[in-house]
């Protein structure tokens, strides 16, 4: 049976020919694969770099995970680009852009002819997310796999996020709160949109940034916040400050109003009833129709949804499977007990 050669731990960890760990740990495997730098994503990585041969990446992702204390010894780091081929162990192993944040990667996997590929985070499938075709097995992620998880246009929550982030400016400084990538995903964006407020950036926002900066992610007049050059663009009282999520309940911004972005919103916008905070609704996750429309498009003999990172997993199971009638499980069976 194809789900003898993957699946997922209770702990997390996705399991590929047993050896083989991705975004997780376990005891068996020698090869670690980290598809991007989210909390859910680095699961027991300091017990990997420990015990695994092969520690595995984008060269975004390794440089950034080494930024945020992850010692990973270079006799055991294996920077792989998109679309490029290597052979670790018995294992073909490739890694195809996601469109989440800078770094993400989708996992392909060959053993001898049998391909199973794991999607990691992504959105916007068959537009900047490569779509992997006729896999063995495919392992997705599922957040918004509720039938009723269907988001407005990307474009069109970005208009409503810029009309309020303007609103907001004429008041005063602004923070943003989001984890490290989105967050530069998110200013890379906000200069798209037109929006030229200075960035002032905490410590280890800055040293997010200027790592993806070297990939060819510059923006214009970013400073670090403490600088010289920050207190100065304070003065004016006109610019973006860049913290981290967990920020948000410290307060140590003085800034005029509060931004939370968040992938987890189905919601464009929200305002809390405390102060003057806001939560944004900036996914990187695909919403339920993307997710069918990938599965639909990639046809693997199997597909396995990952319950581990989704409570939307089984419903999503049973809709590929009466819809698309494509063989699909929930992994693992039951985390609760």
């Amino acid at each position: 049976m194809l789900s003898e050669f993957a699946w997922i731990d209770r702990n997390g960890a996705i399991r590929v020919f047993k050896k083989l760990c991705i975004d997780g740990h376990a005891n068996e495997c020698i090869i670690r694969i980290v598809t991007h730098i989210h909390s859910d994503h680095t699961l027991h990585l300091g017990k990997s770099i420990a015990y695994c041969k092969h520690i595995v990446g984008t060269p975004i992702t390794l440089d950034v995970l080494e930024a945020l204390g992850y010692g990973v010894p270079k006799n055991k780091k294996r920077t792989l680009e998109y679309g490029k081929v290597t052979t670790l162990e018995e294992y073909e192993v490739r890694l195809e852009y996601a469109d989440h944040i800078p770094g993400t990667a989708q996992v392909v996997v060959d053993r001898e002819g049998l391909v199973i590929a794991y999607t990691s985070d992504f959105k916007n499938p068959g537009v900047k997310t490569k779509i992997i075709e006729q896999p063995h097995v495919l392992i997705i992620d599922a957040t918004y796999g509720n039938p009723k998880h269907v988001r407005e246009a990307e474009d069109v929550v970005w208009s409503k996020f810029v009309e309020l982030l303007r609103k907001l400016m004429t008041q005063g400084s602004v923070a943003l709160y989001a984890y490290y990538g989105k967050a530069q995903d998110a200013m890379i964006k906000l200069r798209e949109w037109g929006i030229d407020a200075p960035f002032l950036l905490t410590a280890s926002q800055w040293r997010v940034y200027k790592i993806i900066e070297k990939y060819g992610y510059r923006i214009e007049d970013v400073f670090l916040l403490g600088s010289r050059e920050a207190e100065e663009v304070k003065k004016s009282g006109w610019y973006l400050e860049i913290r981290h999520t967990s920020g948000i309940s410290l307060r140590n911004s003085d800034a005029n109003s509060h931004i939370i972005l968040t992938g987890r919103l189905l919601k464009s916008i929200v305002k809390v009833n405390s102060g003057n905070v806001w939560i944004v609704g900036i996914s990187g996750h695909a919403d339920f129709n993307d997710l069918v429309y990938y599965v639909d498009f990639s046809r693997p003999d199997l597909l396995v949804v990952d319950g581990y990172r989704s409570e939307h997993a089984q419903a999503f199971a049973s809709y590929i499977k009466e819809h698309l009638g494509i063989q699909s499980v929930v992994l693992p069976v039951d985390i609760t007990t």
